[in-house]
């Protein structure tokens, strides 16, 4: 593999040497053949060892790849799209903004007029894209490379191994998975109907009806088993979709296939789609605990941050929190725990962050915490927490369902987020007005002028909060903009402030 990669690596980086035909057929055979060895997803975690990922990156940008696209350009897009299907492989070509340097491609790609390098390029963008404004750049390619997988898919599936010369049902699936994040194509394919019915529902509820055994099967084949569990993913994220999930119940059988596999151990797809169909079918509202519980709704990929706030939010309020890692291991059956606690909980805080955005877990989660959210107060029930800078909505499902709430922004600072979002849900463990009254009252007791008594009053303020003044008048106005950063006071002239310049802006206290 490493003899491989040095070979066509001195071909495509070395500009100086004399471009031959002998070479030329000798660099396309070794890729063709290193396009067959990452189809076979065991073996790409060699791929990721020797460097690979780095390295086709590289080629993709040479002058040579360009001038001979024809002849190497459809195993070398292969190859990326099929380290795609690793997750450890994905992240790195993401790293390596491996969908910016396709997108250069992109017209000398369609100037090929290649069917088979333009399916496969097709393939890879939606593996790679992050967000829905980057696959907007590519909506029809990528809206006629879906079509094409689901038109694929009802052809594969007719078969008895279910593959084609060419792909299995798995592969297709997985890649109409990763598709349908993007909520554009899902309705598109949905859309499909006769009769007021969508056909394209009534198509993955029946294949899911007709290949759910293999579940059940105690040595089942391991491309069957990844089939009906990528299929299972896209049901999920179909029941997600209040207007599509309507088509789902009506399917009685499917209800009770779901239901009975959601009570099964390693079943936490199916018990996250049978909880989607609970909320249709029940006609209760669901009742929440009495006391108060904040539920943390985060990706793992944000764990470090998730942890470090939840530490500050600890220090600033008595509720309880719930977080999945302090409470249960990561496994099969996480919803069991999830879901409960999400409908018990008075508040729902999401950290909310790109790779929230990517996670389709986290779009079924959402959607359900929203679904649940009639019994929680309408502004503290739940909050949104950027948990990184420069947080954008990537994908239009996560802006769909929260870009109504106000966001609270990323700092530097976690320890200021967590008051911040203390402050909005009201639940400090000792307001600022509260603090200040008790400075005042000590006031009395002591001698304004120790230099003693104002240092250590100053250690008592709450960390982080800002000194102001009024510029001239003594009333509070609506409006912030009157509200200028003092100048910098020694230590007694401001615990003298305390005394005077205190007011309320917008349900926040100021001094």
């Amino acid at each position: 593999m490493i003899s491989f990669q040095e070979f066509i690596h001195n071909y495509l980086t070395n500009t100086n040497k004399q471009v031959s035909a002998r070479v030329l057929l000798v660099t396309e055979s070794i890729l063709t053949l290193l396009w067959s060895l990452s189809d076979k997803l065991a073996i790409i975690s060699i791929f990721i060892d020797v460097g690979y990922i780095q390295k086709i990156i590289q080629w993709i940008r040479t002058d040579l790849f360009a001038s001979h696209i024809s002849d190497i350009g459809e195993p070398i897009v292969n190859i990326v799209y099929n380290l795609t299907r690793d997750k450890t492989a994905l992240k790195q070509l993401r790293t390596e903004k491996a969908f910016n340097i396709l997108m250069e491609l992109k017209q000398l790609i369609y100037n090929e007029d290649n069917n088979g390098l333009t399916e496969s390029y097709g393939w890879a963008l939606i593996a790679l894209a992050t967000s829905d404004e980057q696959s907007e750049e590519n909506k029809k390619l990528i809206l006629d490379t879906s079509e094409n997988l689901y038109q694929l898919c009802k052809k594969t599936d007719q078969k008895d191994d279910l593959s084609s010369d060419e792909y299995h049902l798995s592969e297709l699936l997985e890649l109409l998975d990763r598709a349908f994040t993007n909520t554009y194509v899902i309705k598109h394919i949905l859309e499909d109907k006769i009769n007021e019915k969508s056909t394209a529902i009534q198509y993955f509820t029946e294949l899911f009806l007709s290949l759910y055994g293999v579940l059940l099967d105690p040595e089942p084949d391991e491309l069957e088993e990844r089939a009906v569990k990528c299929l299972l993913r896209i049901l999920l994220q179909i029941s997600s979709y209040p207007e599509y999930l309507k088509r789902l119940t009506d399917n009685s059988r499917f209800c009770i296939i779901i239901e009975s596999l959601a009570n099964r151990p390693k079943h936490d797809d199916a018990k996250r789609i049978w909880c989607n169909i609970q909320q249709t079918m029940s006609t209760n509202e669901q009742k929440k605990d009495m006391s108060s519980k904040i539920y943390i709704s985060y990706d793992h990929t944000d764990e470090e941050f998730c942890k470090e706030f939840v530490k500050e939010l600890r220090k600033r309020t008595t509720i309880p929190i719930w977080v999945d890692y302090e409470k249960v291991d990561l496994s099969d059956d996480m919803w069991e725990y999830v879901s409960p606690n999400i409908i018990s909980a008075t508040t729902v805080i999401i950290l909310a962050s790109t790779a929230y955005g990517e996670n389709t877990d986290k779009f079924q989660e959402l959607s359900y915490i929203i679904s649940t959210n009639k019994s929680r107060d309408e502004k503290k029930g739940l909050i949104v927490v950027a948990a990184k800078p420069n947080f954008n909505f990537n994908r239009s499902w996560m802006k769909d369902l929260l870009h109504e709430k106000t966001i609270v922004p990323y700092e530097n600072n976690i320890s200021h987020m967590a008051w911040n979002v203390c402050e909005q849900i009201g639940v400090l463990k000792k307001s600022r007005i509260k603090c200040l009254n008790w400075l005042f009252k000590n006031l009395r007791r002591e001698t304004a002028q120790s230099d003693d008594f104002s240092n250590k009053t100053l250690k008592l303020l709450p960390e982080n909060d800002k000194v102001y003044y009024q510029k001239e008048s003594s009333q509070v106005d609506d409006s912030t903009d009157n509200l200028l950063p003092s100048k910098t006071h020694s230590s007694h002239s401001i615990v003298t402030l305390l005394m005077t310049q205190t007011g309320s802006v917008s349900d926040s206290i100021w001094v």
